[in-house]
């Protein structure tokens, strides 16, 4: 009966479990299934060695499979296969007609613009020669017309030809009419010399493409009905076919001063086009056909061949029959079916369930709040699947180092945006996880679980950005220790080691610059507040805090001094120090609805509450809660800060007007207790519950008339003790030895005590020491 009472209560339990974080567990269940099919197959995982590495245990062929060629074979033999096939091209000889064609065209126009010249000039010499005879207007006639004719050949020529400089002084004597000292080398000869180069060129054969671009043997060139081979360097490219005519027009053209030099190569890199024409197409057709005929493997292994025995080193023909052993496994794997597949497929959702439960589990039980949000599990849970991802792409699928895996950036995230320790959790988990996936790598967990450290280290307790440098050092440092121990260890090549360095150092830099380009989008996407956020909050410069030094200076300092003393007891508990002193400098902003009501703006003398009946001035006093509640939203403050306000008074009572109402009212039963009982909610977290104690404690110990250590520390106790009387810390986590460490020592460091000490430059009194007094009296 009692067993079967148990099992009901334990079932219950589970389906009230379920049932209050069903989305938790829905998106967990969704993470590990997406991360499954990142995840290799078991068998593959069994023979994950390195080069040097002692096997376990024999490894026997459980079928024939073919050895694959290393990367590096496999590579030179597609080397060859491309270099042996050779380049198609096509000798055109209709580019070599139409360019030829069209600098004819072009020389026509020059012999054109030439006679055009001419008749300008010999009408010219017309008009003037009839200038006073009745020929004189058809004369003029006559000009105008061959000065058009001659405008529209020049037109044409810049139009047609805007290629060449013709503005140039080379240009325009080239296309007027030749001088005297030129007219013994006509036209038409400088065309046949243009032409005669740009042809021996073209004889040769000019490539369309660079010929450094051409890496096989030979070249295949059609020309004809029958494809020729040639070598390479038999033919040549433009810019040697632009070299070699520019030797020719000099040699042509041998005086420096020459303008028919500088026109004729001109002409020659405007007309002179390649002839050789590559066909992309087919060559490129040919050269898939040639290596789809190269083999990728390099011989077989025979079922139930023993491929290495127990106790040996694995030297690289072993490794690259392991590998391939491994290649065909994975493929195997892809194409089972029926049962063996699901029980394959449900041992890897089992083991990577069984990884990440490490972590959540510890958020469950130890950090319950942050569980308790399905927003907060949905990112830890995109962090995890994002690490298991790029693993899949760096550490598998392009098989590069391991460790450019960023699992520093998750680490530091998880620390930043939450704290050291779910940092640490979450980091070990996918450390373990990462190393699973790429072959039970424990080089790798040892290196990751050894970076990760030092980078949470580092960022534990952001308080400046240059930690973001310091952090890189701090990396690249760990990085080189831990791969050198690591190589050492392995006695490995100073060549390995060196490799393992430079992408350890490429990951070290690139890790917190990128973390902190995270974190940004992470704040505001989740609604996460990170020491970044805070620290921005502290800056006197923000609107609030310059409102409070101005219309409510007494409140500003107050806030100022329990950010000291709350700062102080979150240092003495570990709990989280820029917190608690950033919600103390805005825990009391709702006061500057009406700063004149509070004591410590009342520098008159003047008391406004001397007018007022006890339940409105303690109406008034708790309104500045839920004042300053509107202005934080207002202004945008996170959440995390907002808490701050209602909390550090918890429902405890406004207690002075409640004492001055009871002393007024004739029957004290007639006092509502509730009325002077400011609304909650009590304290929820160690450092709203620490800003509690410290509010109180500070204004309490201002009130000491001389005050000393010890009625200070009495103070504190009364305090400490009316809030737990009062249960005001009962939601609050802080444990009885947590608020001892809290009150501090008398003469200790940390804690309340040593604080208040230094604020009213109390000195602490030793008592006597009696062997000093013995010896006193014997010298008088």
């Amino acid at each position: 009966m009692m067993q079967e009472i148990r099992k009901e209560t334990f079932l219950q339990k589970s389906v009230n479990i379920f049932y209050r974080y069903w989305l938790q567990v829905s998106i967990l269940a969704v993470l590990v299934l997406g991360g499954s099919f990142f995840f290799p197959g078991g068998k593959s995982l069994q023979l994950s060695y390195k080069l040097n590495d002692i096997t376990r245990k024999p490894i026997i062929a459980p079928f024939t499979f073919p050895i694959l060629k290393t990367e590096e074979k496999l590579q030179d033999d597609l080397n060859v296969a491309i270099n042996s096939e050779p380049f198609v091209f096509i000798r055109k000889q209709e580019i070599v007609d139409n360019r030829t064609e069209k600098m004819h065209g072009f020389f026509q126009i020059i012999n054109e613009i030439h006679e055009a010249e001419k008749q300008v000039i010999k009408s010219k010499d017309l008009v003037y020669r009839y200038r006073y005879e009745p020929q004189h207007e058809t004369a003029k006639a006559d000009y105008i017309a061959d000065s058009t004719a001659f405008a529209i050949l020049t037109e044409k020529l810049h139009s047609h030809y805007s290629s060449f400089p013709l503005e140039t002084d080379l240009w325009k004597s080239f296309t007027s009419l030749p001088s005297p000292e030129n007219e013994s080398y006509p036209l038409t000869k400088f065309e046949e010399d243009v032409v005669r180069i740009c042809r021996n060129r073209w004889a040769e054969g000019i490539y369309d493409i660079r010929k450094n671009e051409i890496v096989s043997n030979e070249v295949m060139v059609h020309q004809g009905d029958v494809p020729a081979l040639y070598q390479p360097g038999d033919f040549i490219d433009l810019e040697e076919a632009w070299t070699k005519a520019k030797v020719e027009v000099t040699n042509l053209f041998p005086d420096e001063n020459d303008f028919y030099k500088t026109i004729g190569y001109d002409l020659i890199v405007e007309f002179m086009k390649p002839n050789l024409i590559y066909d992309k197409e087919t060559t490129e057709r040919r050269q898939t056909a040639r290596l789809n005929r190269v083999p990728r493997y390099q011989g077989t292994v025979l079922k139930d061949e023993r491929i290495v025995d127990v106790n040996t080193r694995i030297n690289e023909d072993i490794l690259q029959k392991l590998n391939s052993l491994s290649t065909a496994l994975v493929k195997k794997e892809g194409t089972q079916s029926g049962w063996e597949a699901l029980t394959v497929y449900l041992g890897r959702i089992i083991i990577i369930a069984v990884v990440i439960s490490f972590f959540f589990t510890f958020l469950f039980i130890y950090r319950t709040p942050i569980f308790d949000d399905w927003k907060m599990v949905l990112l830890m849970a995109l962090i995890f699947f994002a690490e298991m991802g790029l693993s899949y792409v760096f550490g598998i699928k392009l098989n590069i180092s391991p460790y450019l895996i960023p699992i520093t950036v998750a680490a530091m995230s998880l620390t930043i945006l939450f704290d050291a320790r779910i940092g640490f959790m979450g980091t070990t988990s996918m450390v373990i996880l990462t190393g699973i996936m790429i072959g039970n790598d424990l080089d790798f967990i040892v290196v990751a679980l050894f970076t990760s450290g030092v980078a949470m280290y580092n960022v534990r307790q952001l308080r400046n950005r240059s930690q973001v440098f310091t952090t890189i050092f701090a990396l690249i440092a760990a990085s080189i220790i831990v791969a050198i121990g690591i190589g050492f260890f392995k006695d490995s090549s100073w060549v390995s080691i060196r490799s393992d360095i430079f992408y350890l150092i490429i990951i070290s830099i690139l890790a917190p610059i990128v973390t902190y380009g995270l974190i940004g989008l992470l704040e505001g996407a989740f609604k996460i507040t990170t020491d970044l956020t805070l620290l921005e909050l502290l800056d006197f410069d923000h609107p609030l805090l310059k409102r409070l030094l101005q219309n409510a200076n007494g409140t500003f300092n107050h806030s100022i001094v329990v950010g000291n003393l709350a700062e102080a007891c979150a240092n003495a508990i570990g709990a989280r120090s820029l917190l608690a002193r950033v919600g103390a400098y805005y825990h009391d902003i709702g006061k500057l609805a009406r700063p004149e009501y509070f004591i410590e703006n009342q520098y008159s003398g003047i008391n406004k509450h001397d007018s007022l009946p006890p339940a409105m001035s303690a109406k008034i006093i708790k309104n500045h809660v839920k004042e300053g509640s509107q202005l934080a939203k207002e202004y945008g403050l996170p959440k995390i800060i907002r808490d701050f306000i209602p909390m550090h008074h918890g429902t405890t009572r406004v207690e002075y007007f409640y004492r001055r109402a009871l002393e007024i009212a004739e029957d004290s039963t007639e006092v509502d207790e509730n009325a002077f009982r400011y609304p909650g909610p009590k304290p929820d977290t160690k450092e709203t519950g620490i800003l509690m104690i410290c509010e109180a404690v500070e204004a309490a110990v201002r009130s000491i008339k001389n005050p000393d250590i010890m009625k200070i520390e009495a103070m504190i106790d009364k305090i400490i003790k009316g809030r737990l009387d009062d249960e005001q810390l009962d939601e609050c986590p802080l444990t009885l030895g947590e608020l001892t460490k809290i009150k501090g020592k008398v003469d200790g460091t940390r804690g309340m005590l040593p604080v208040l000490r230094g604020i009213y430059h109390i000195r602490v009194e030793y008592p006597d020491d009696p062997k000093e007094e013995t010896e006193g009296q014997s010298h008088k």
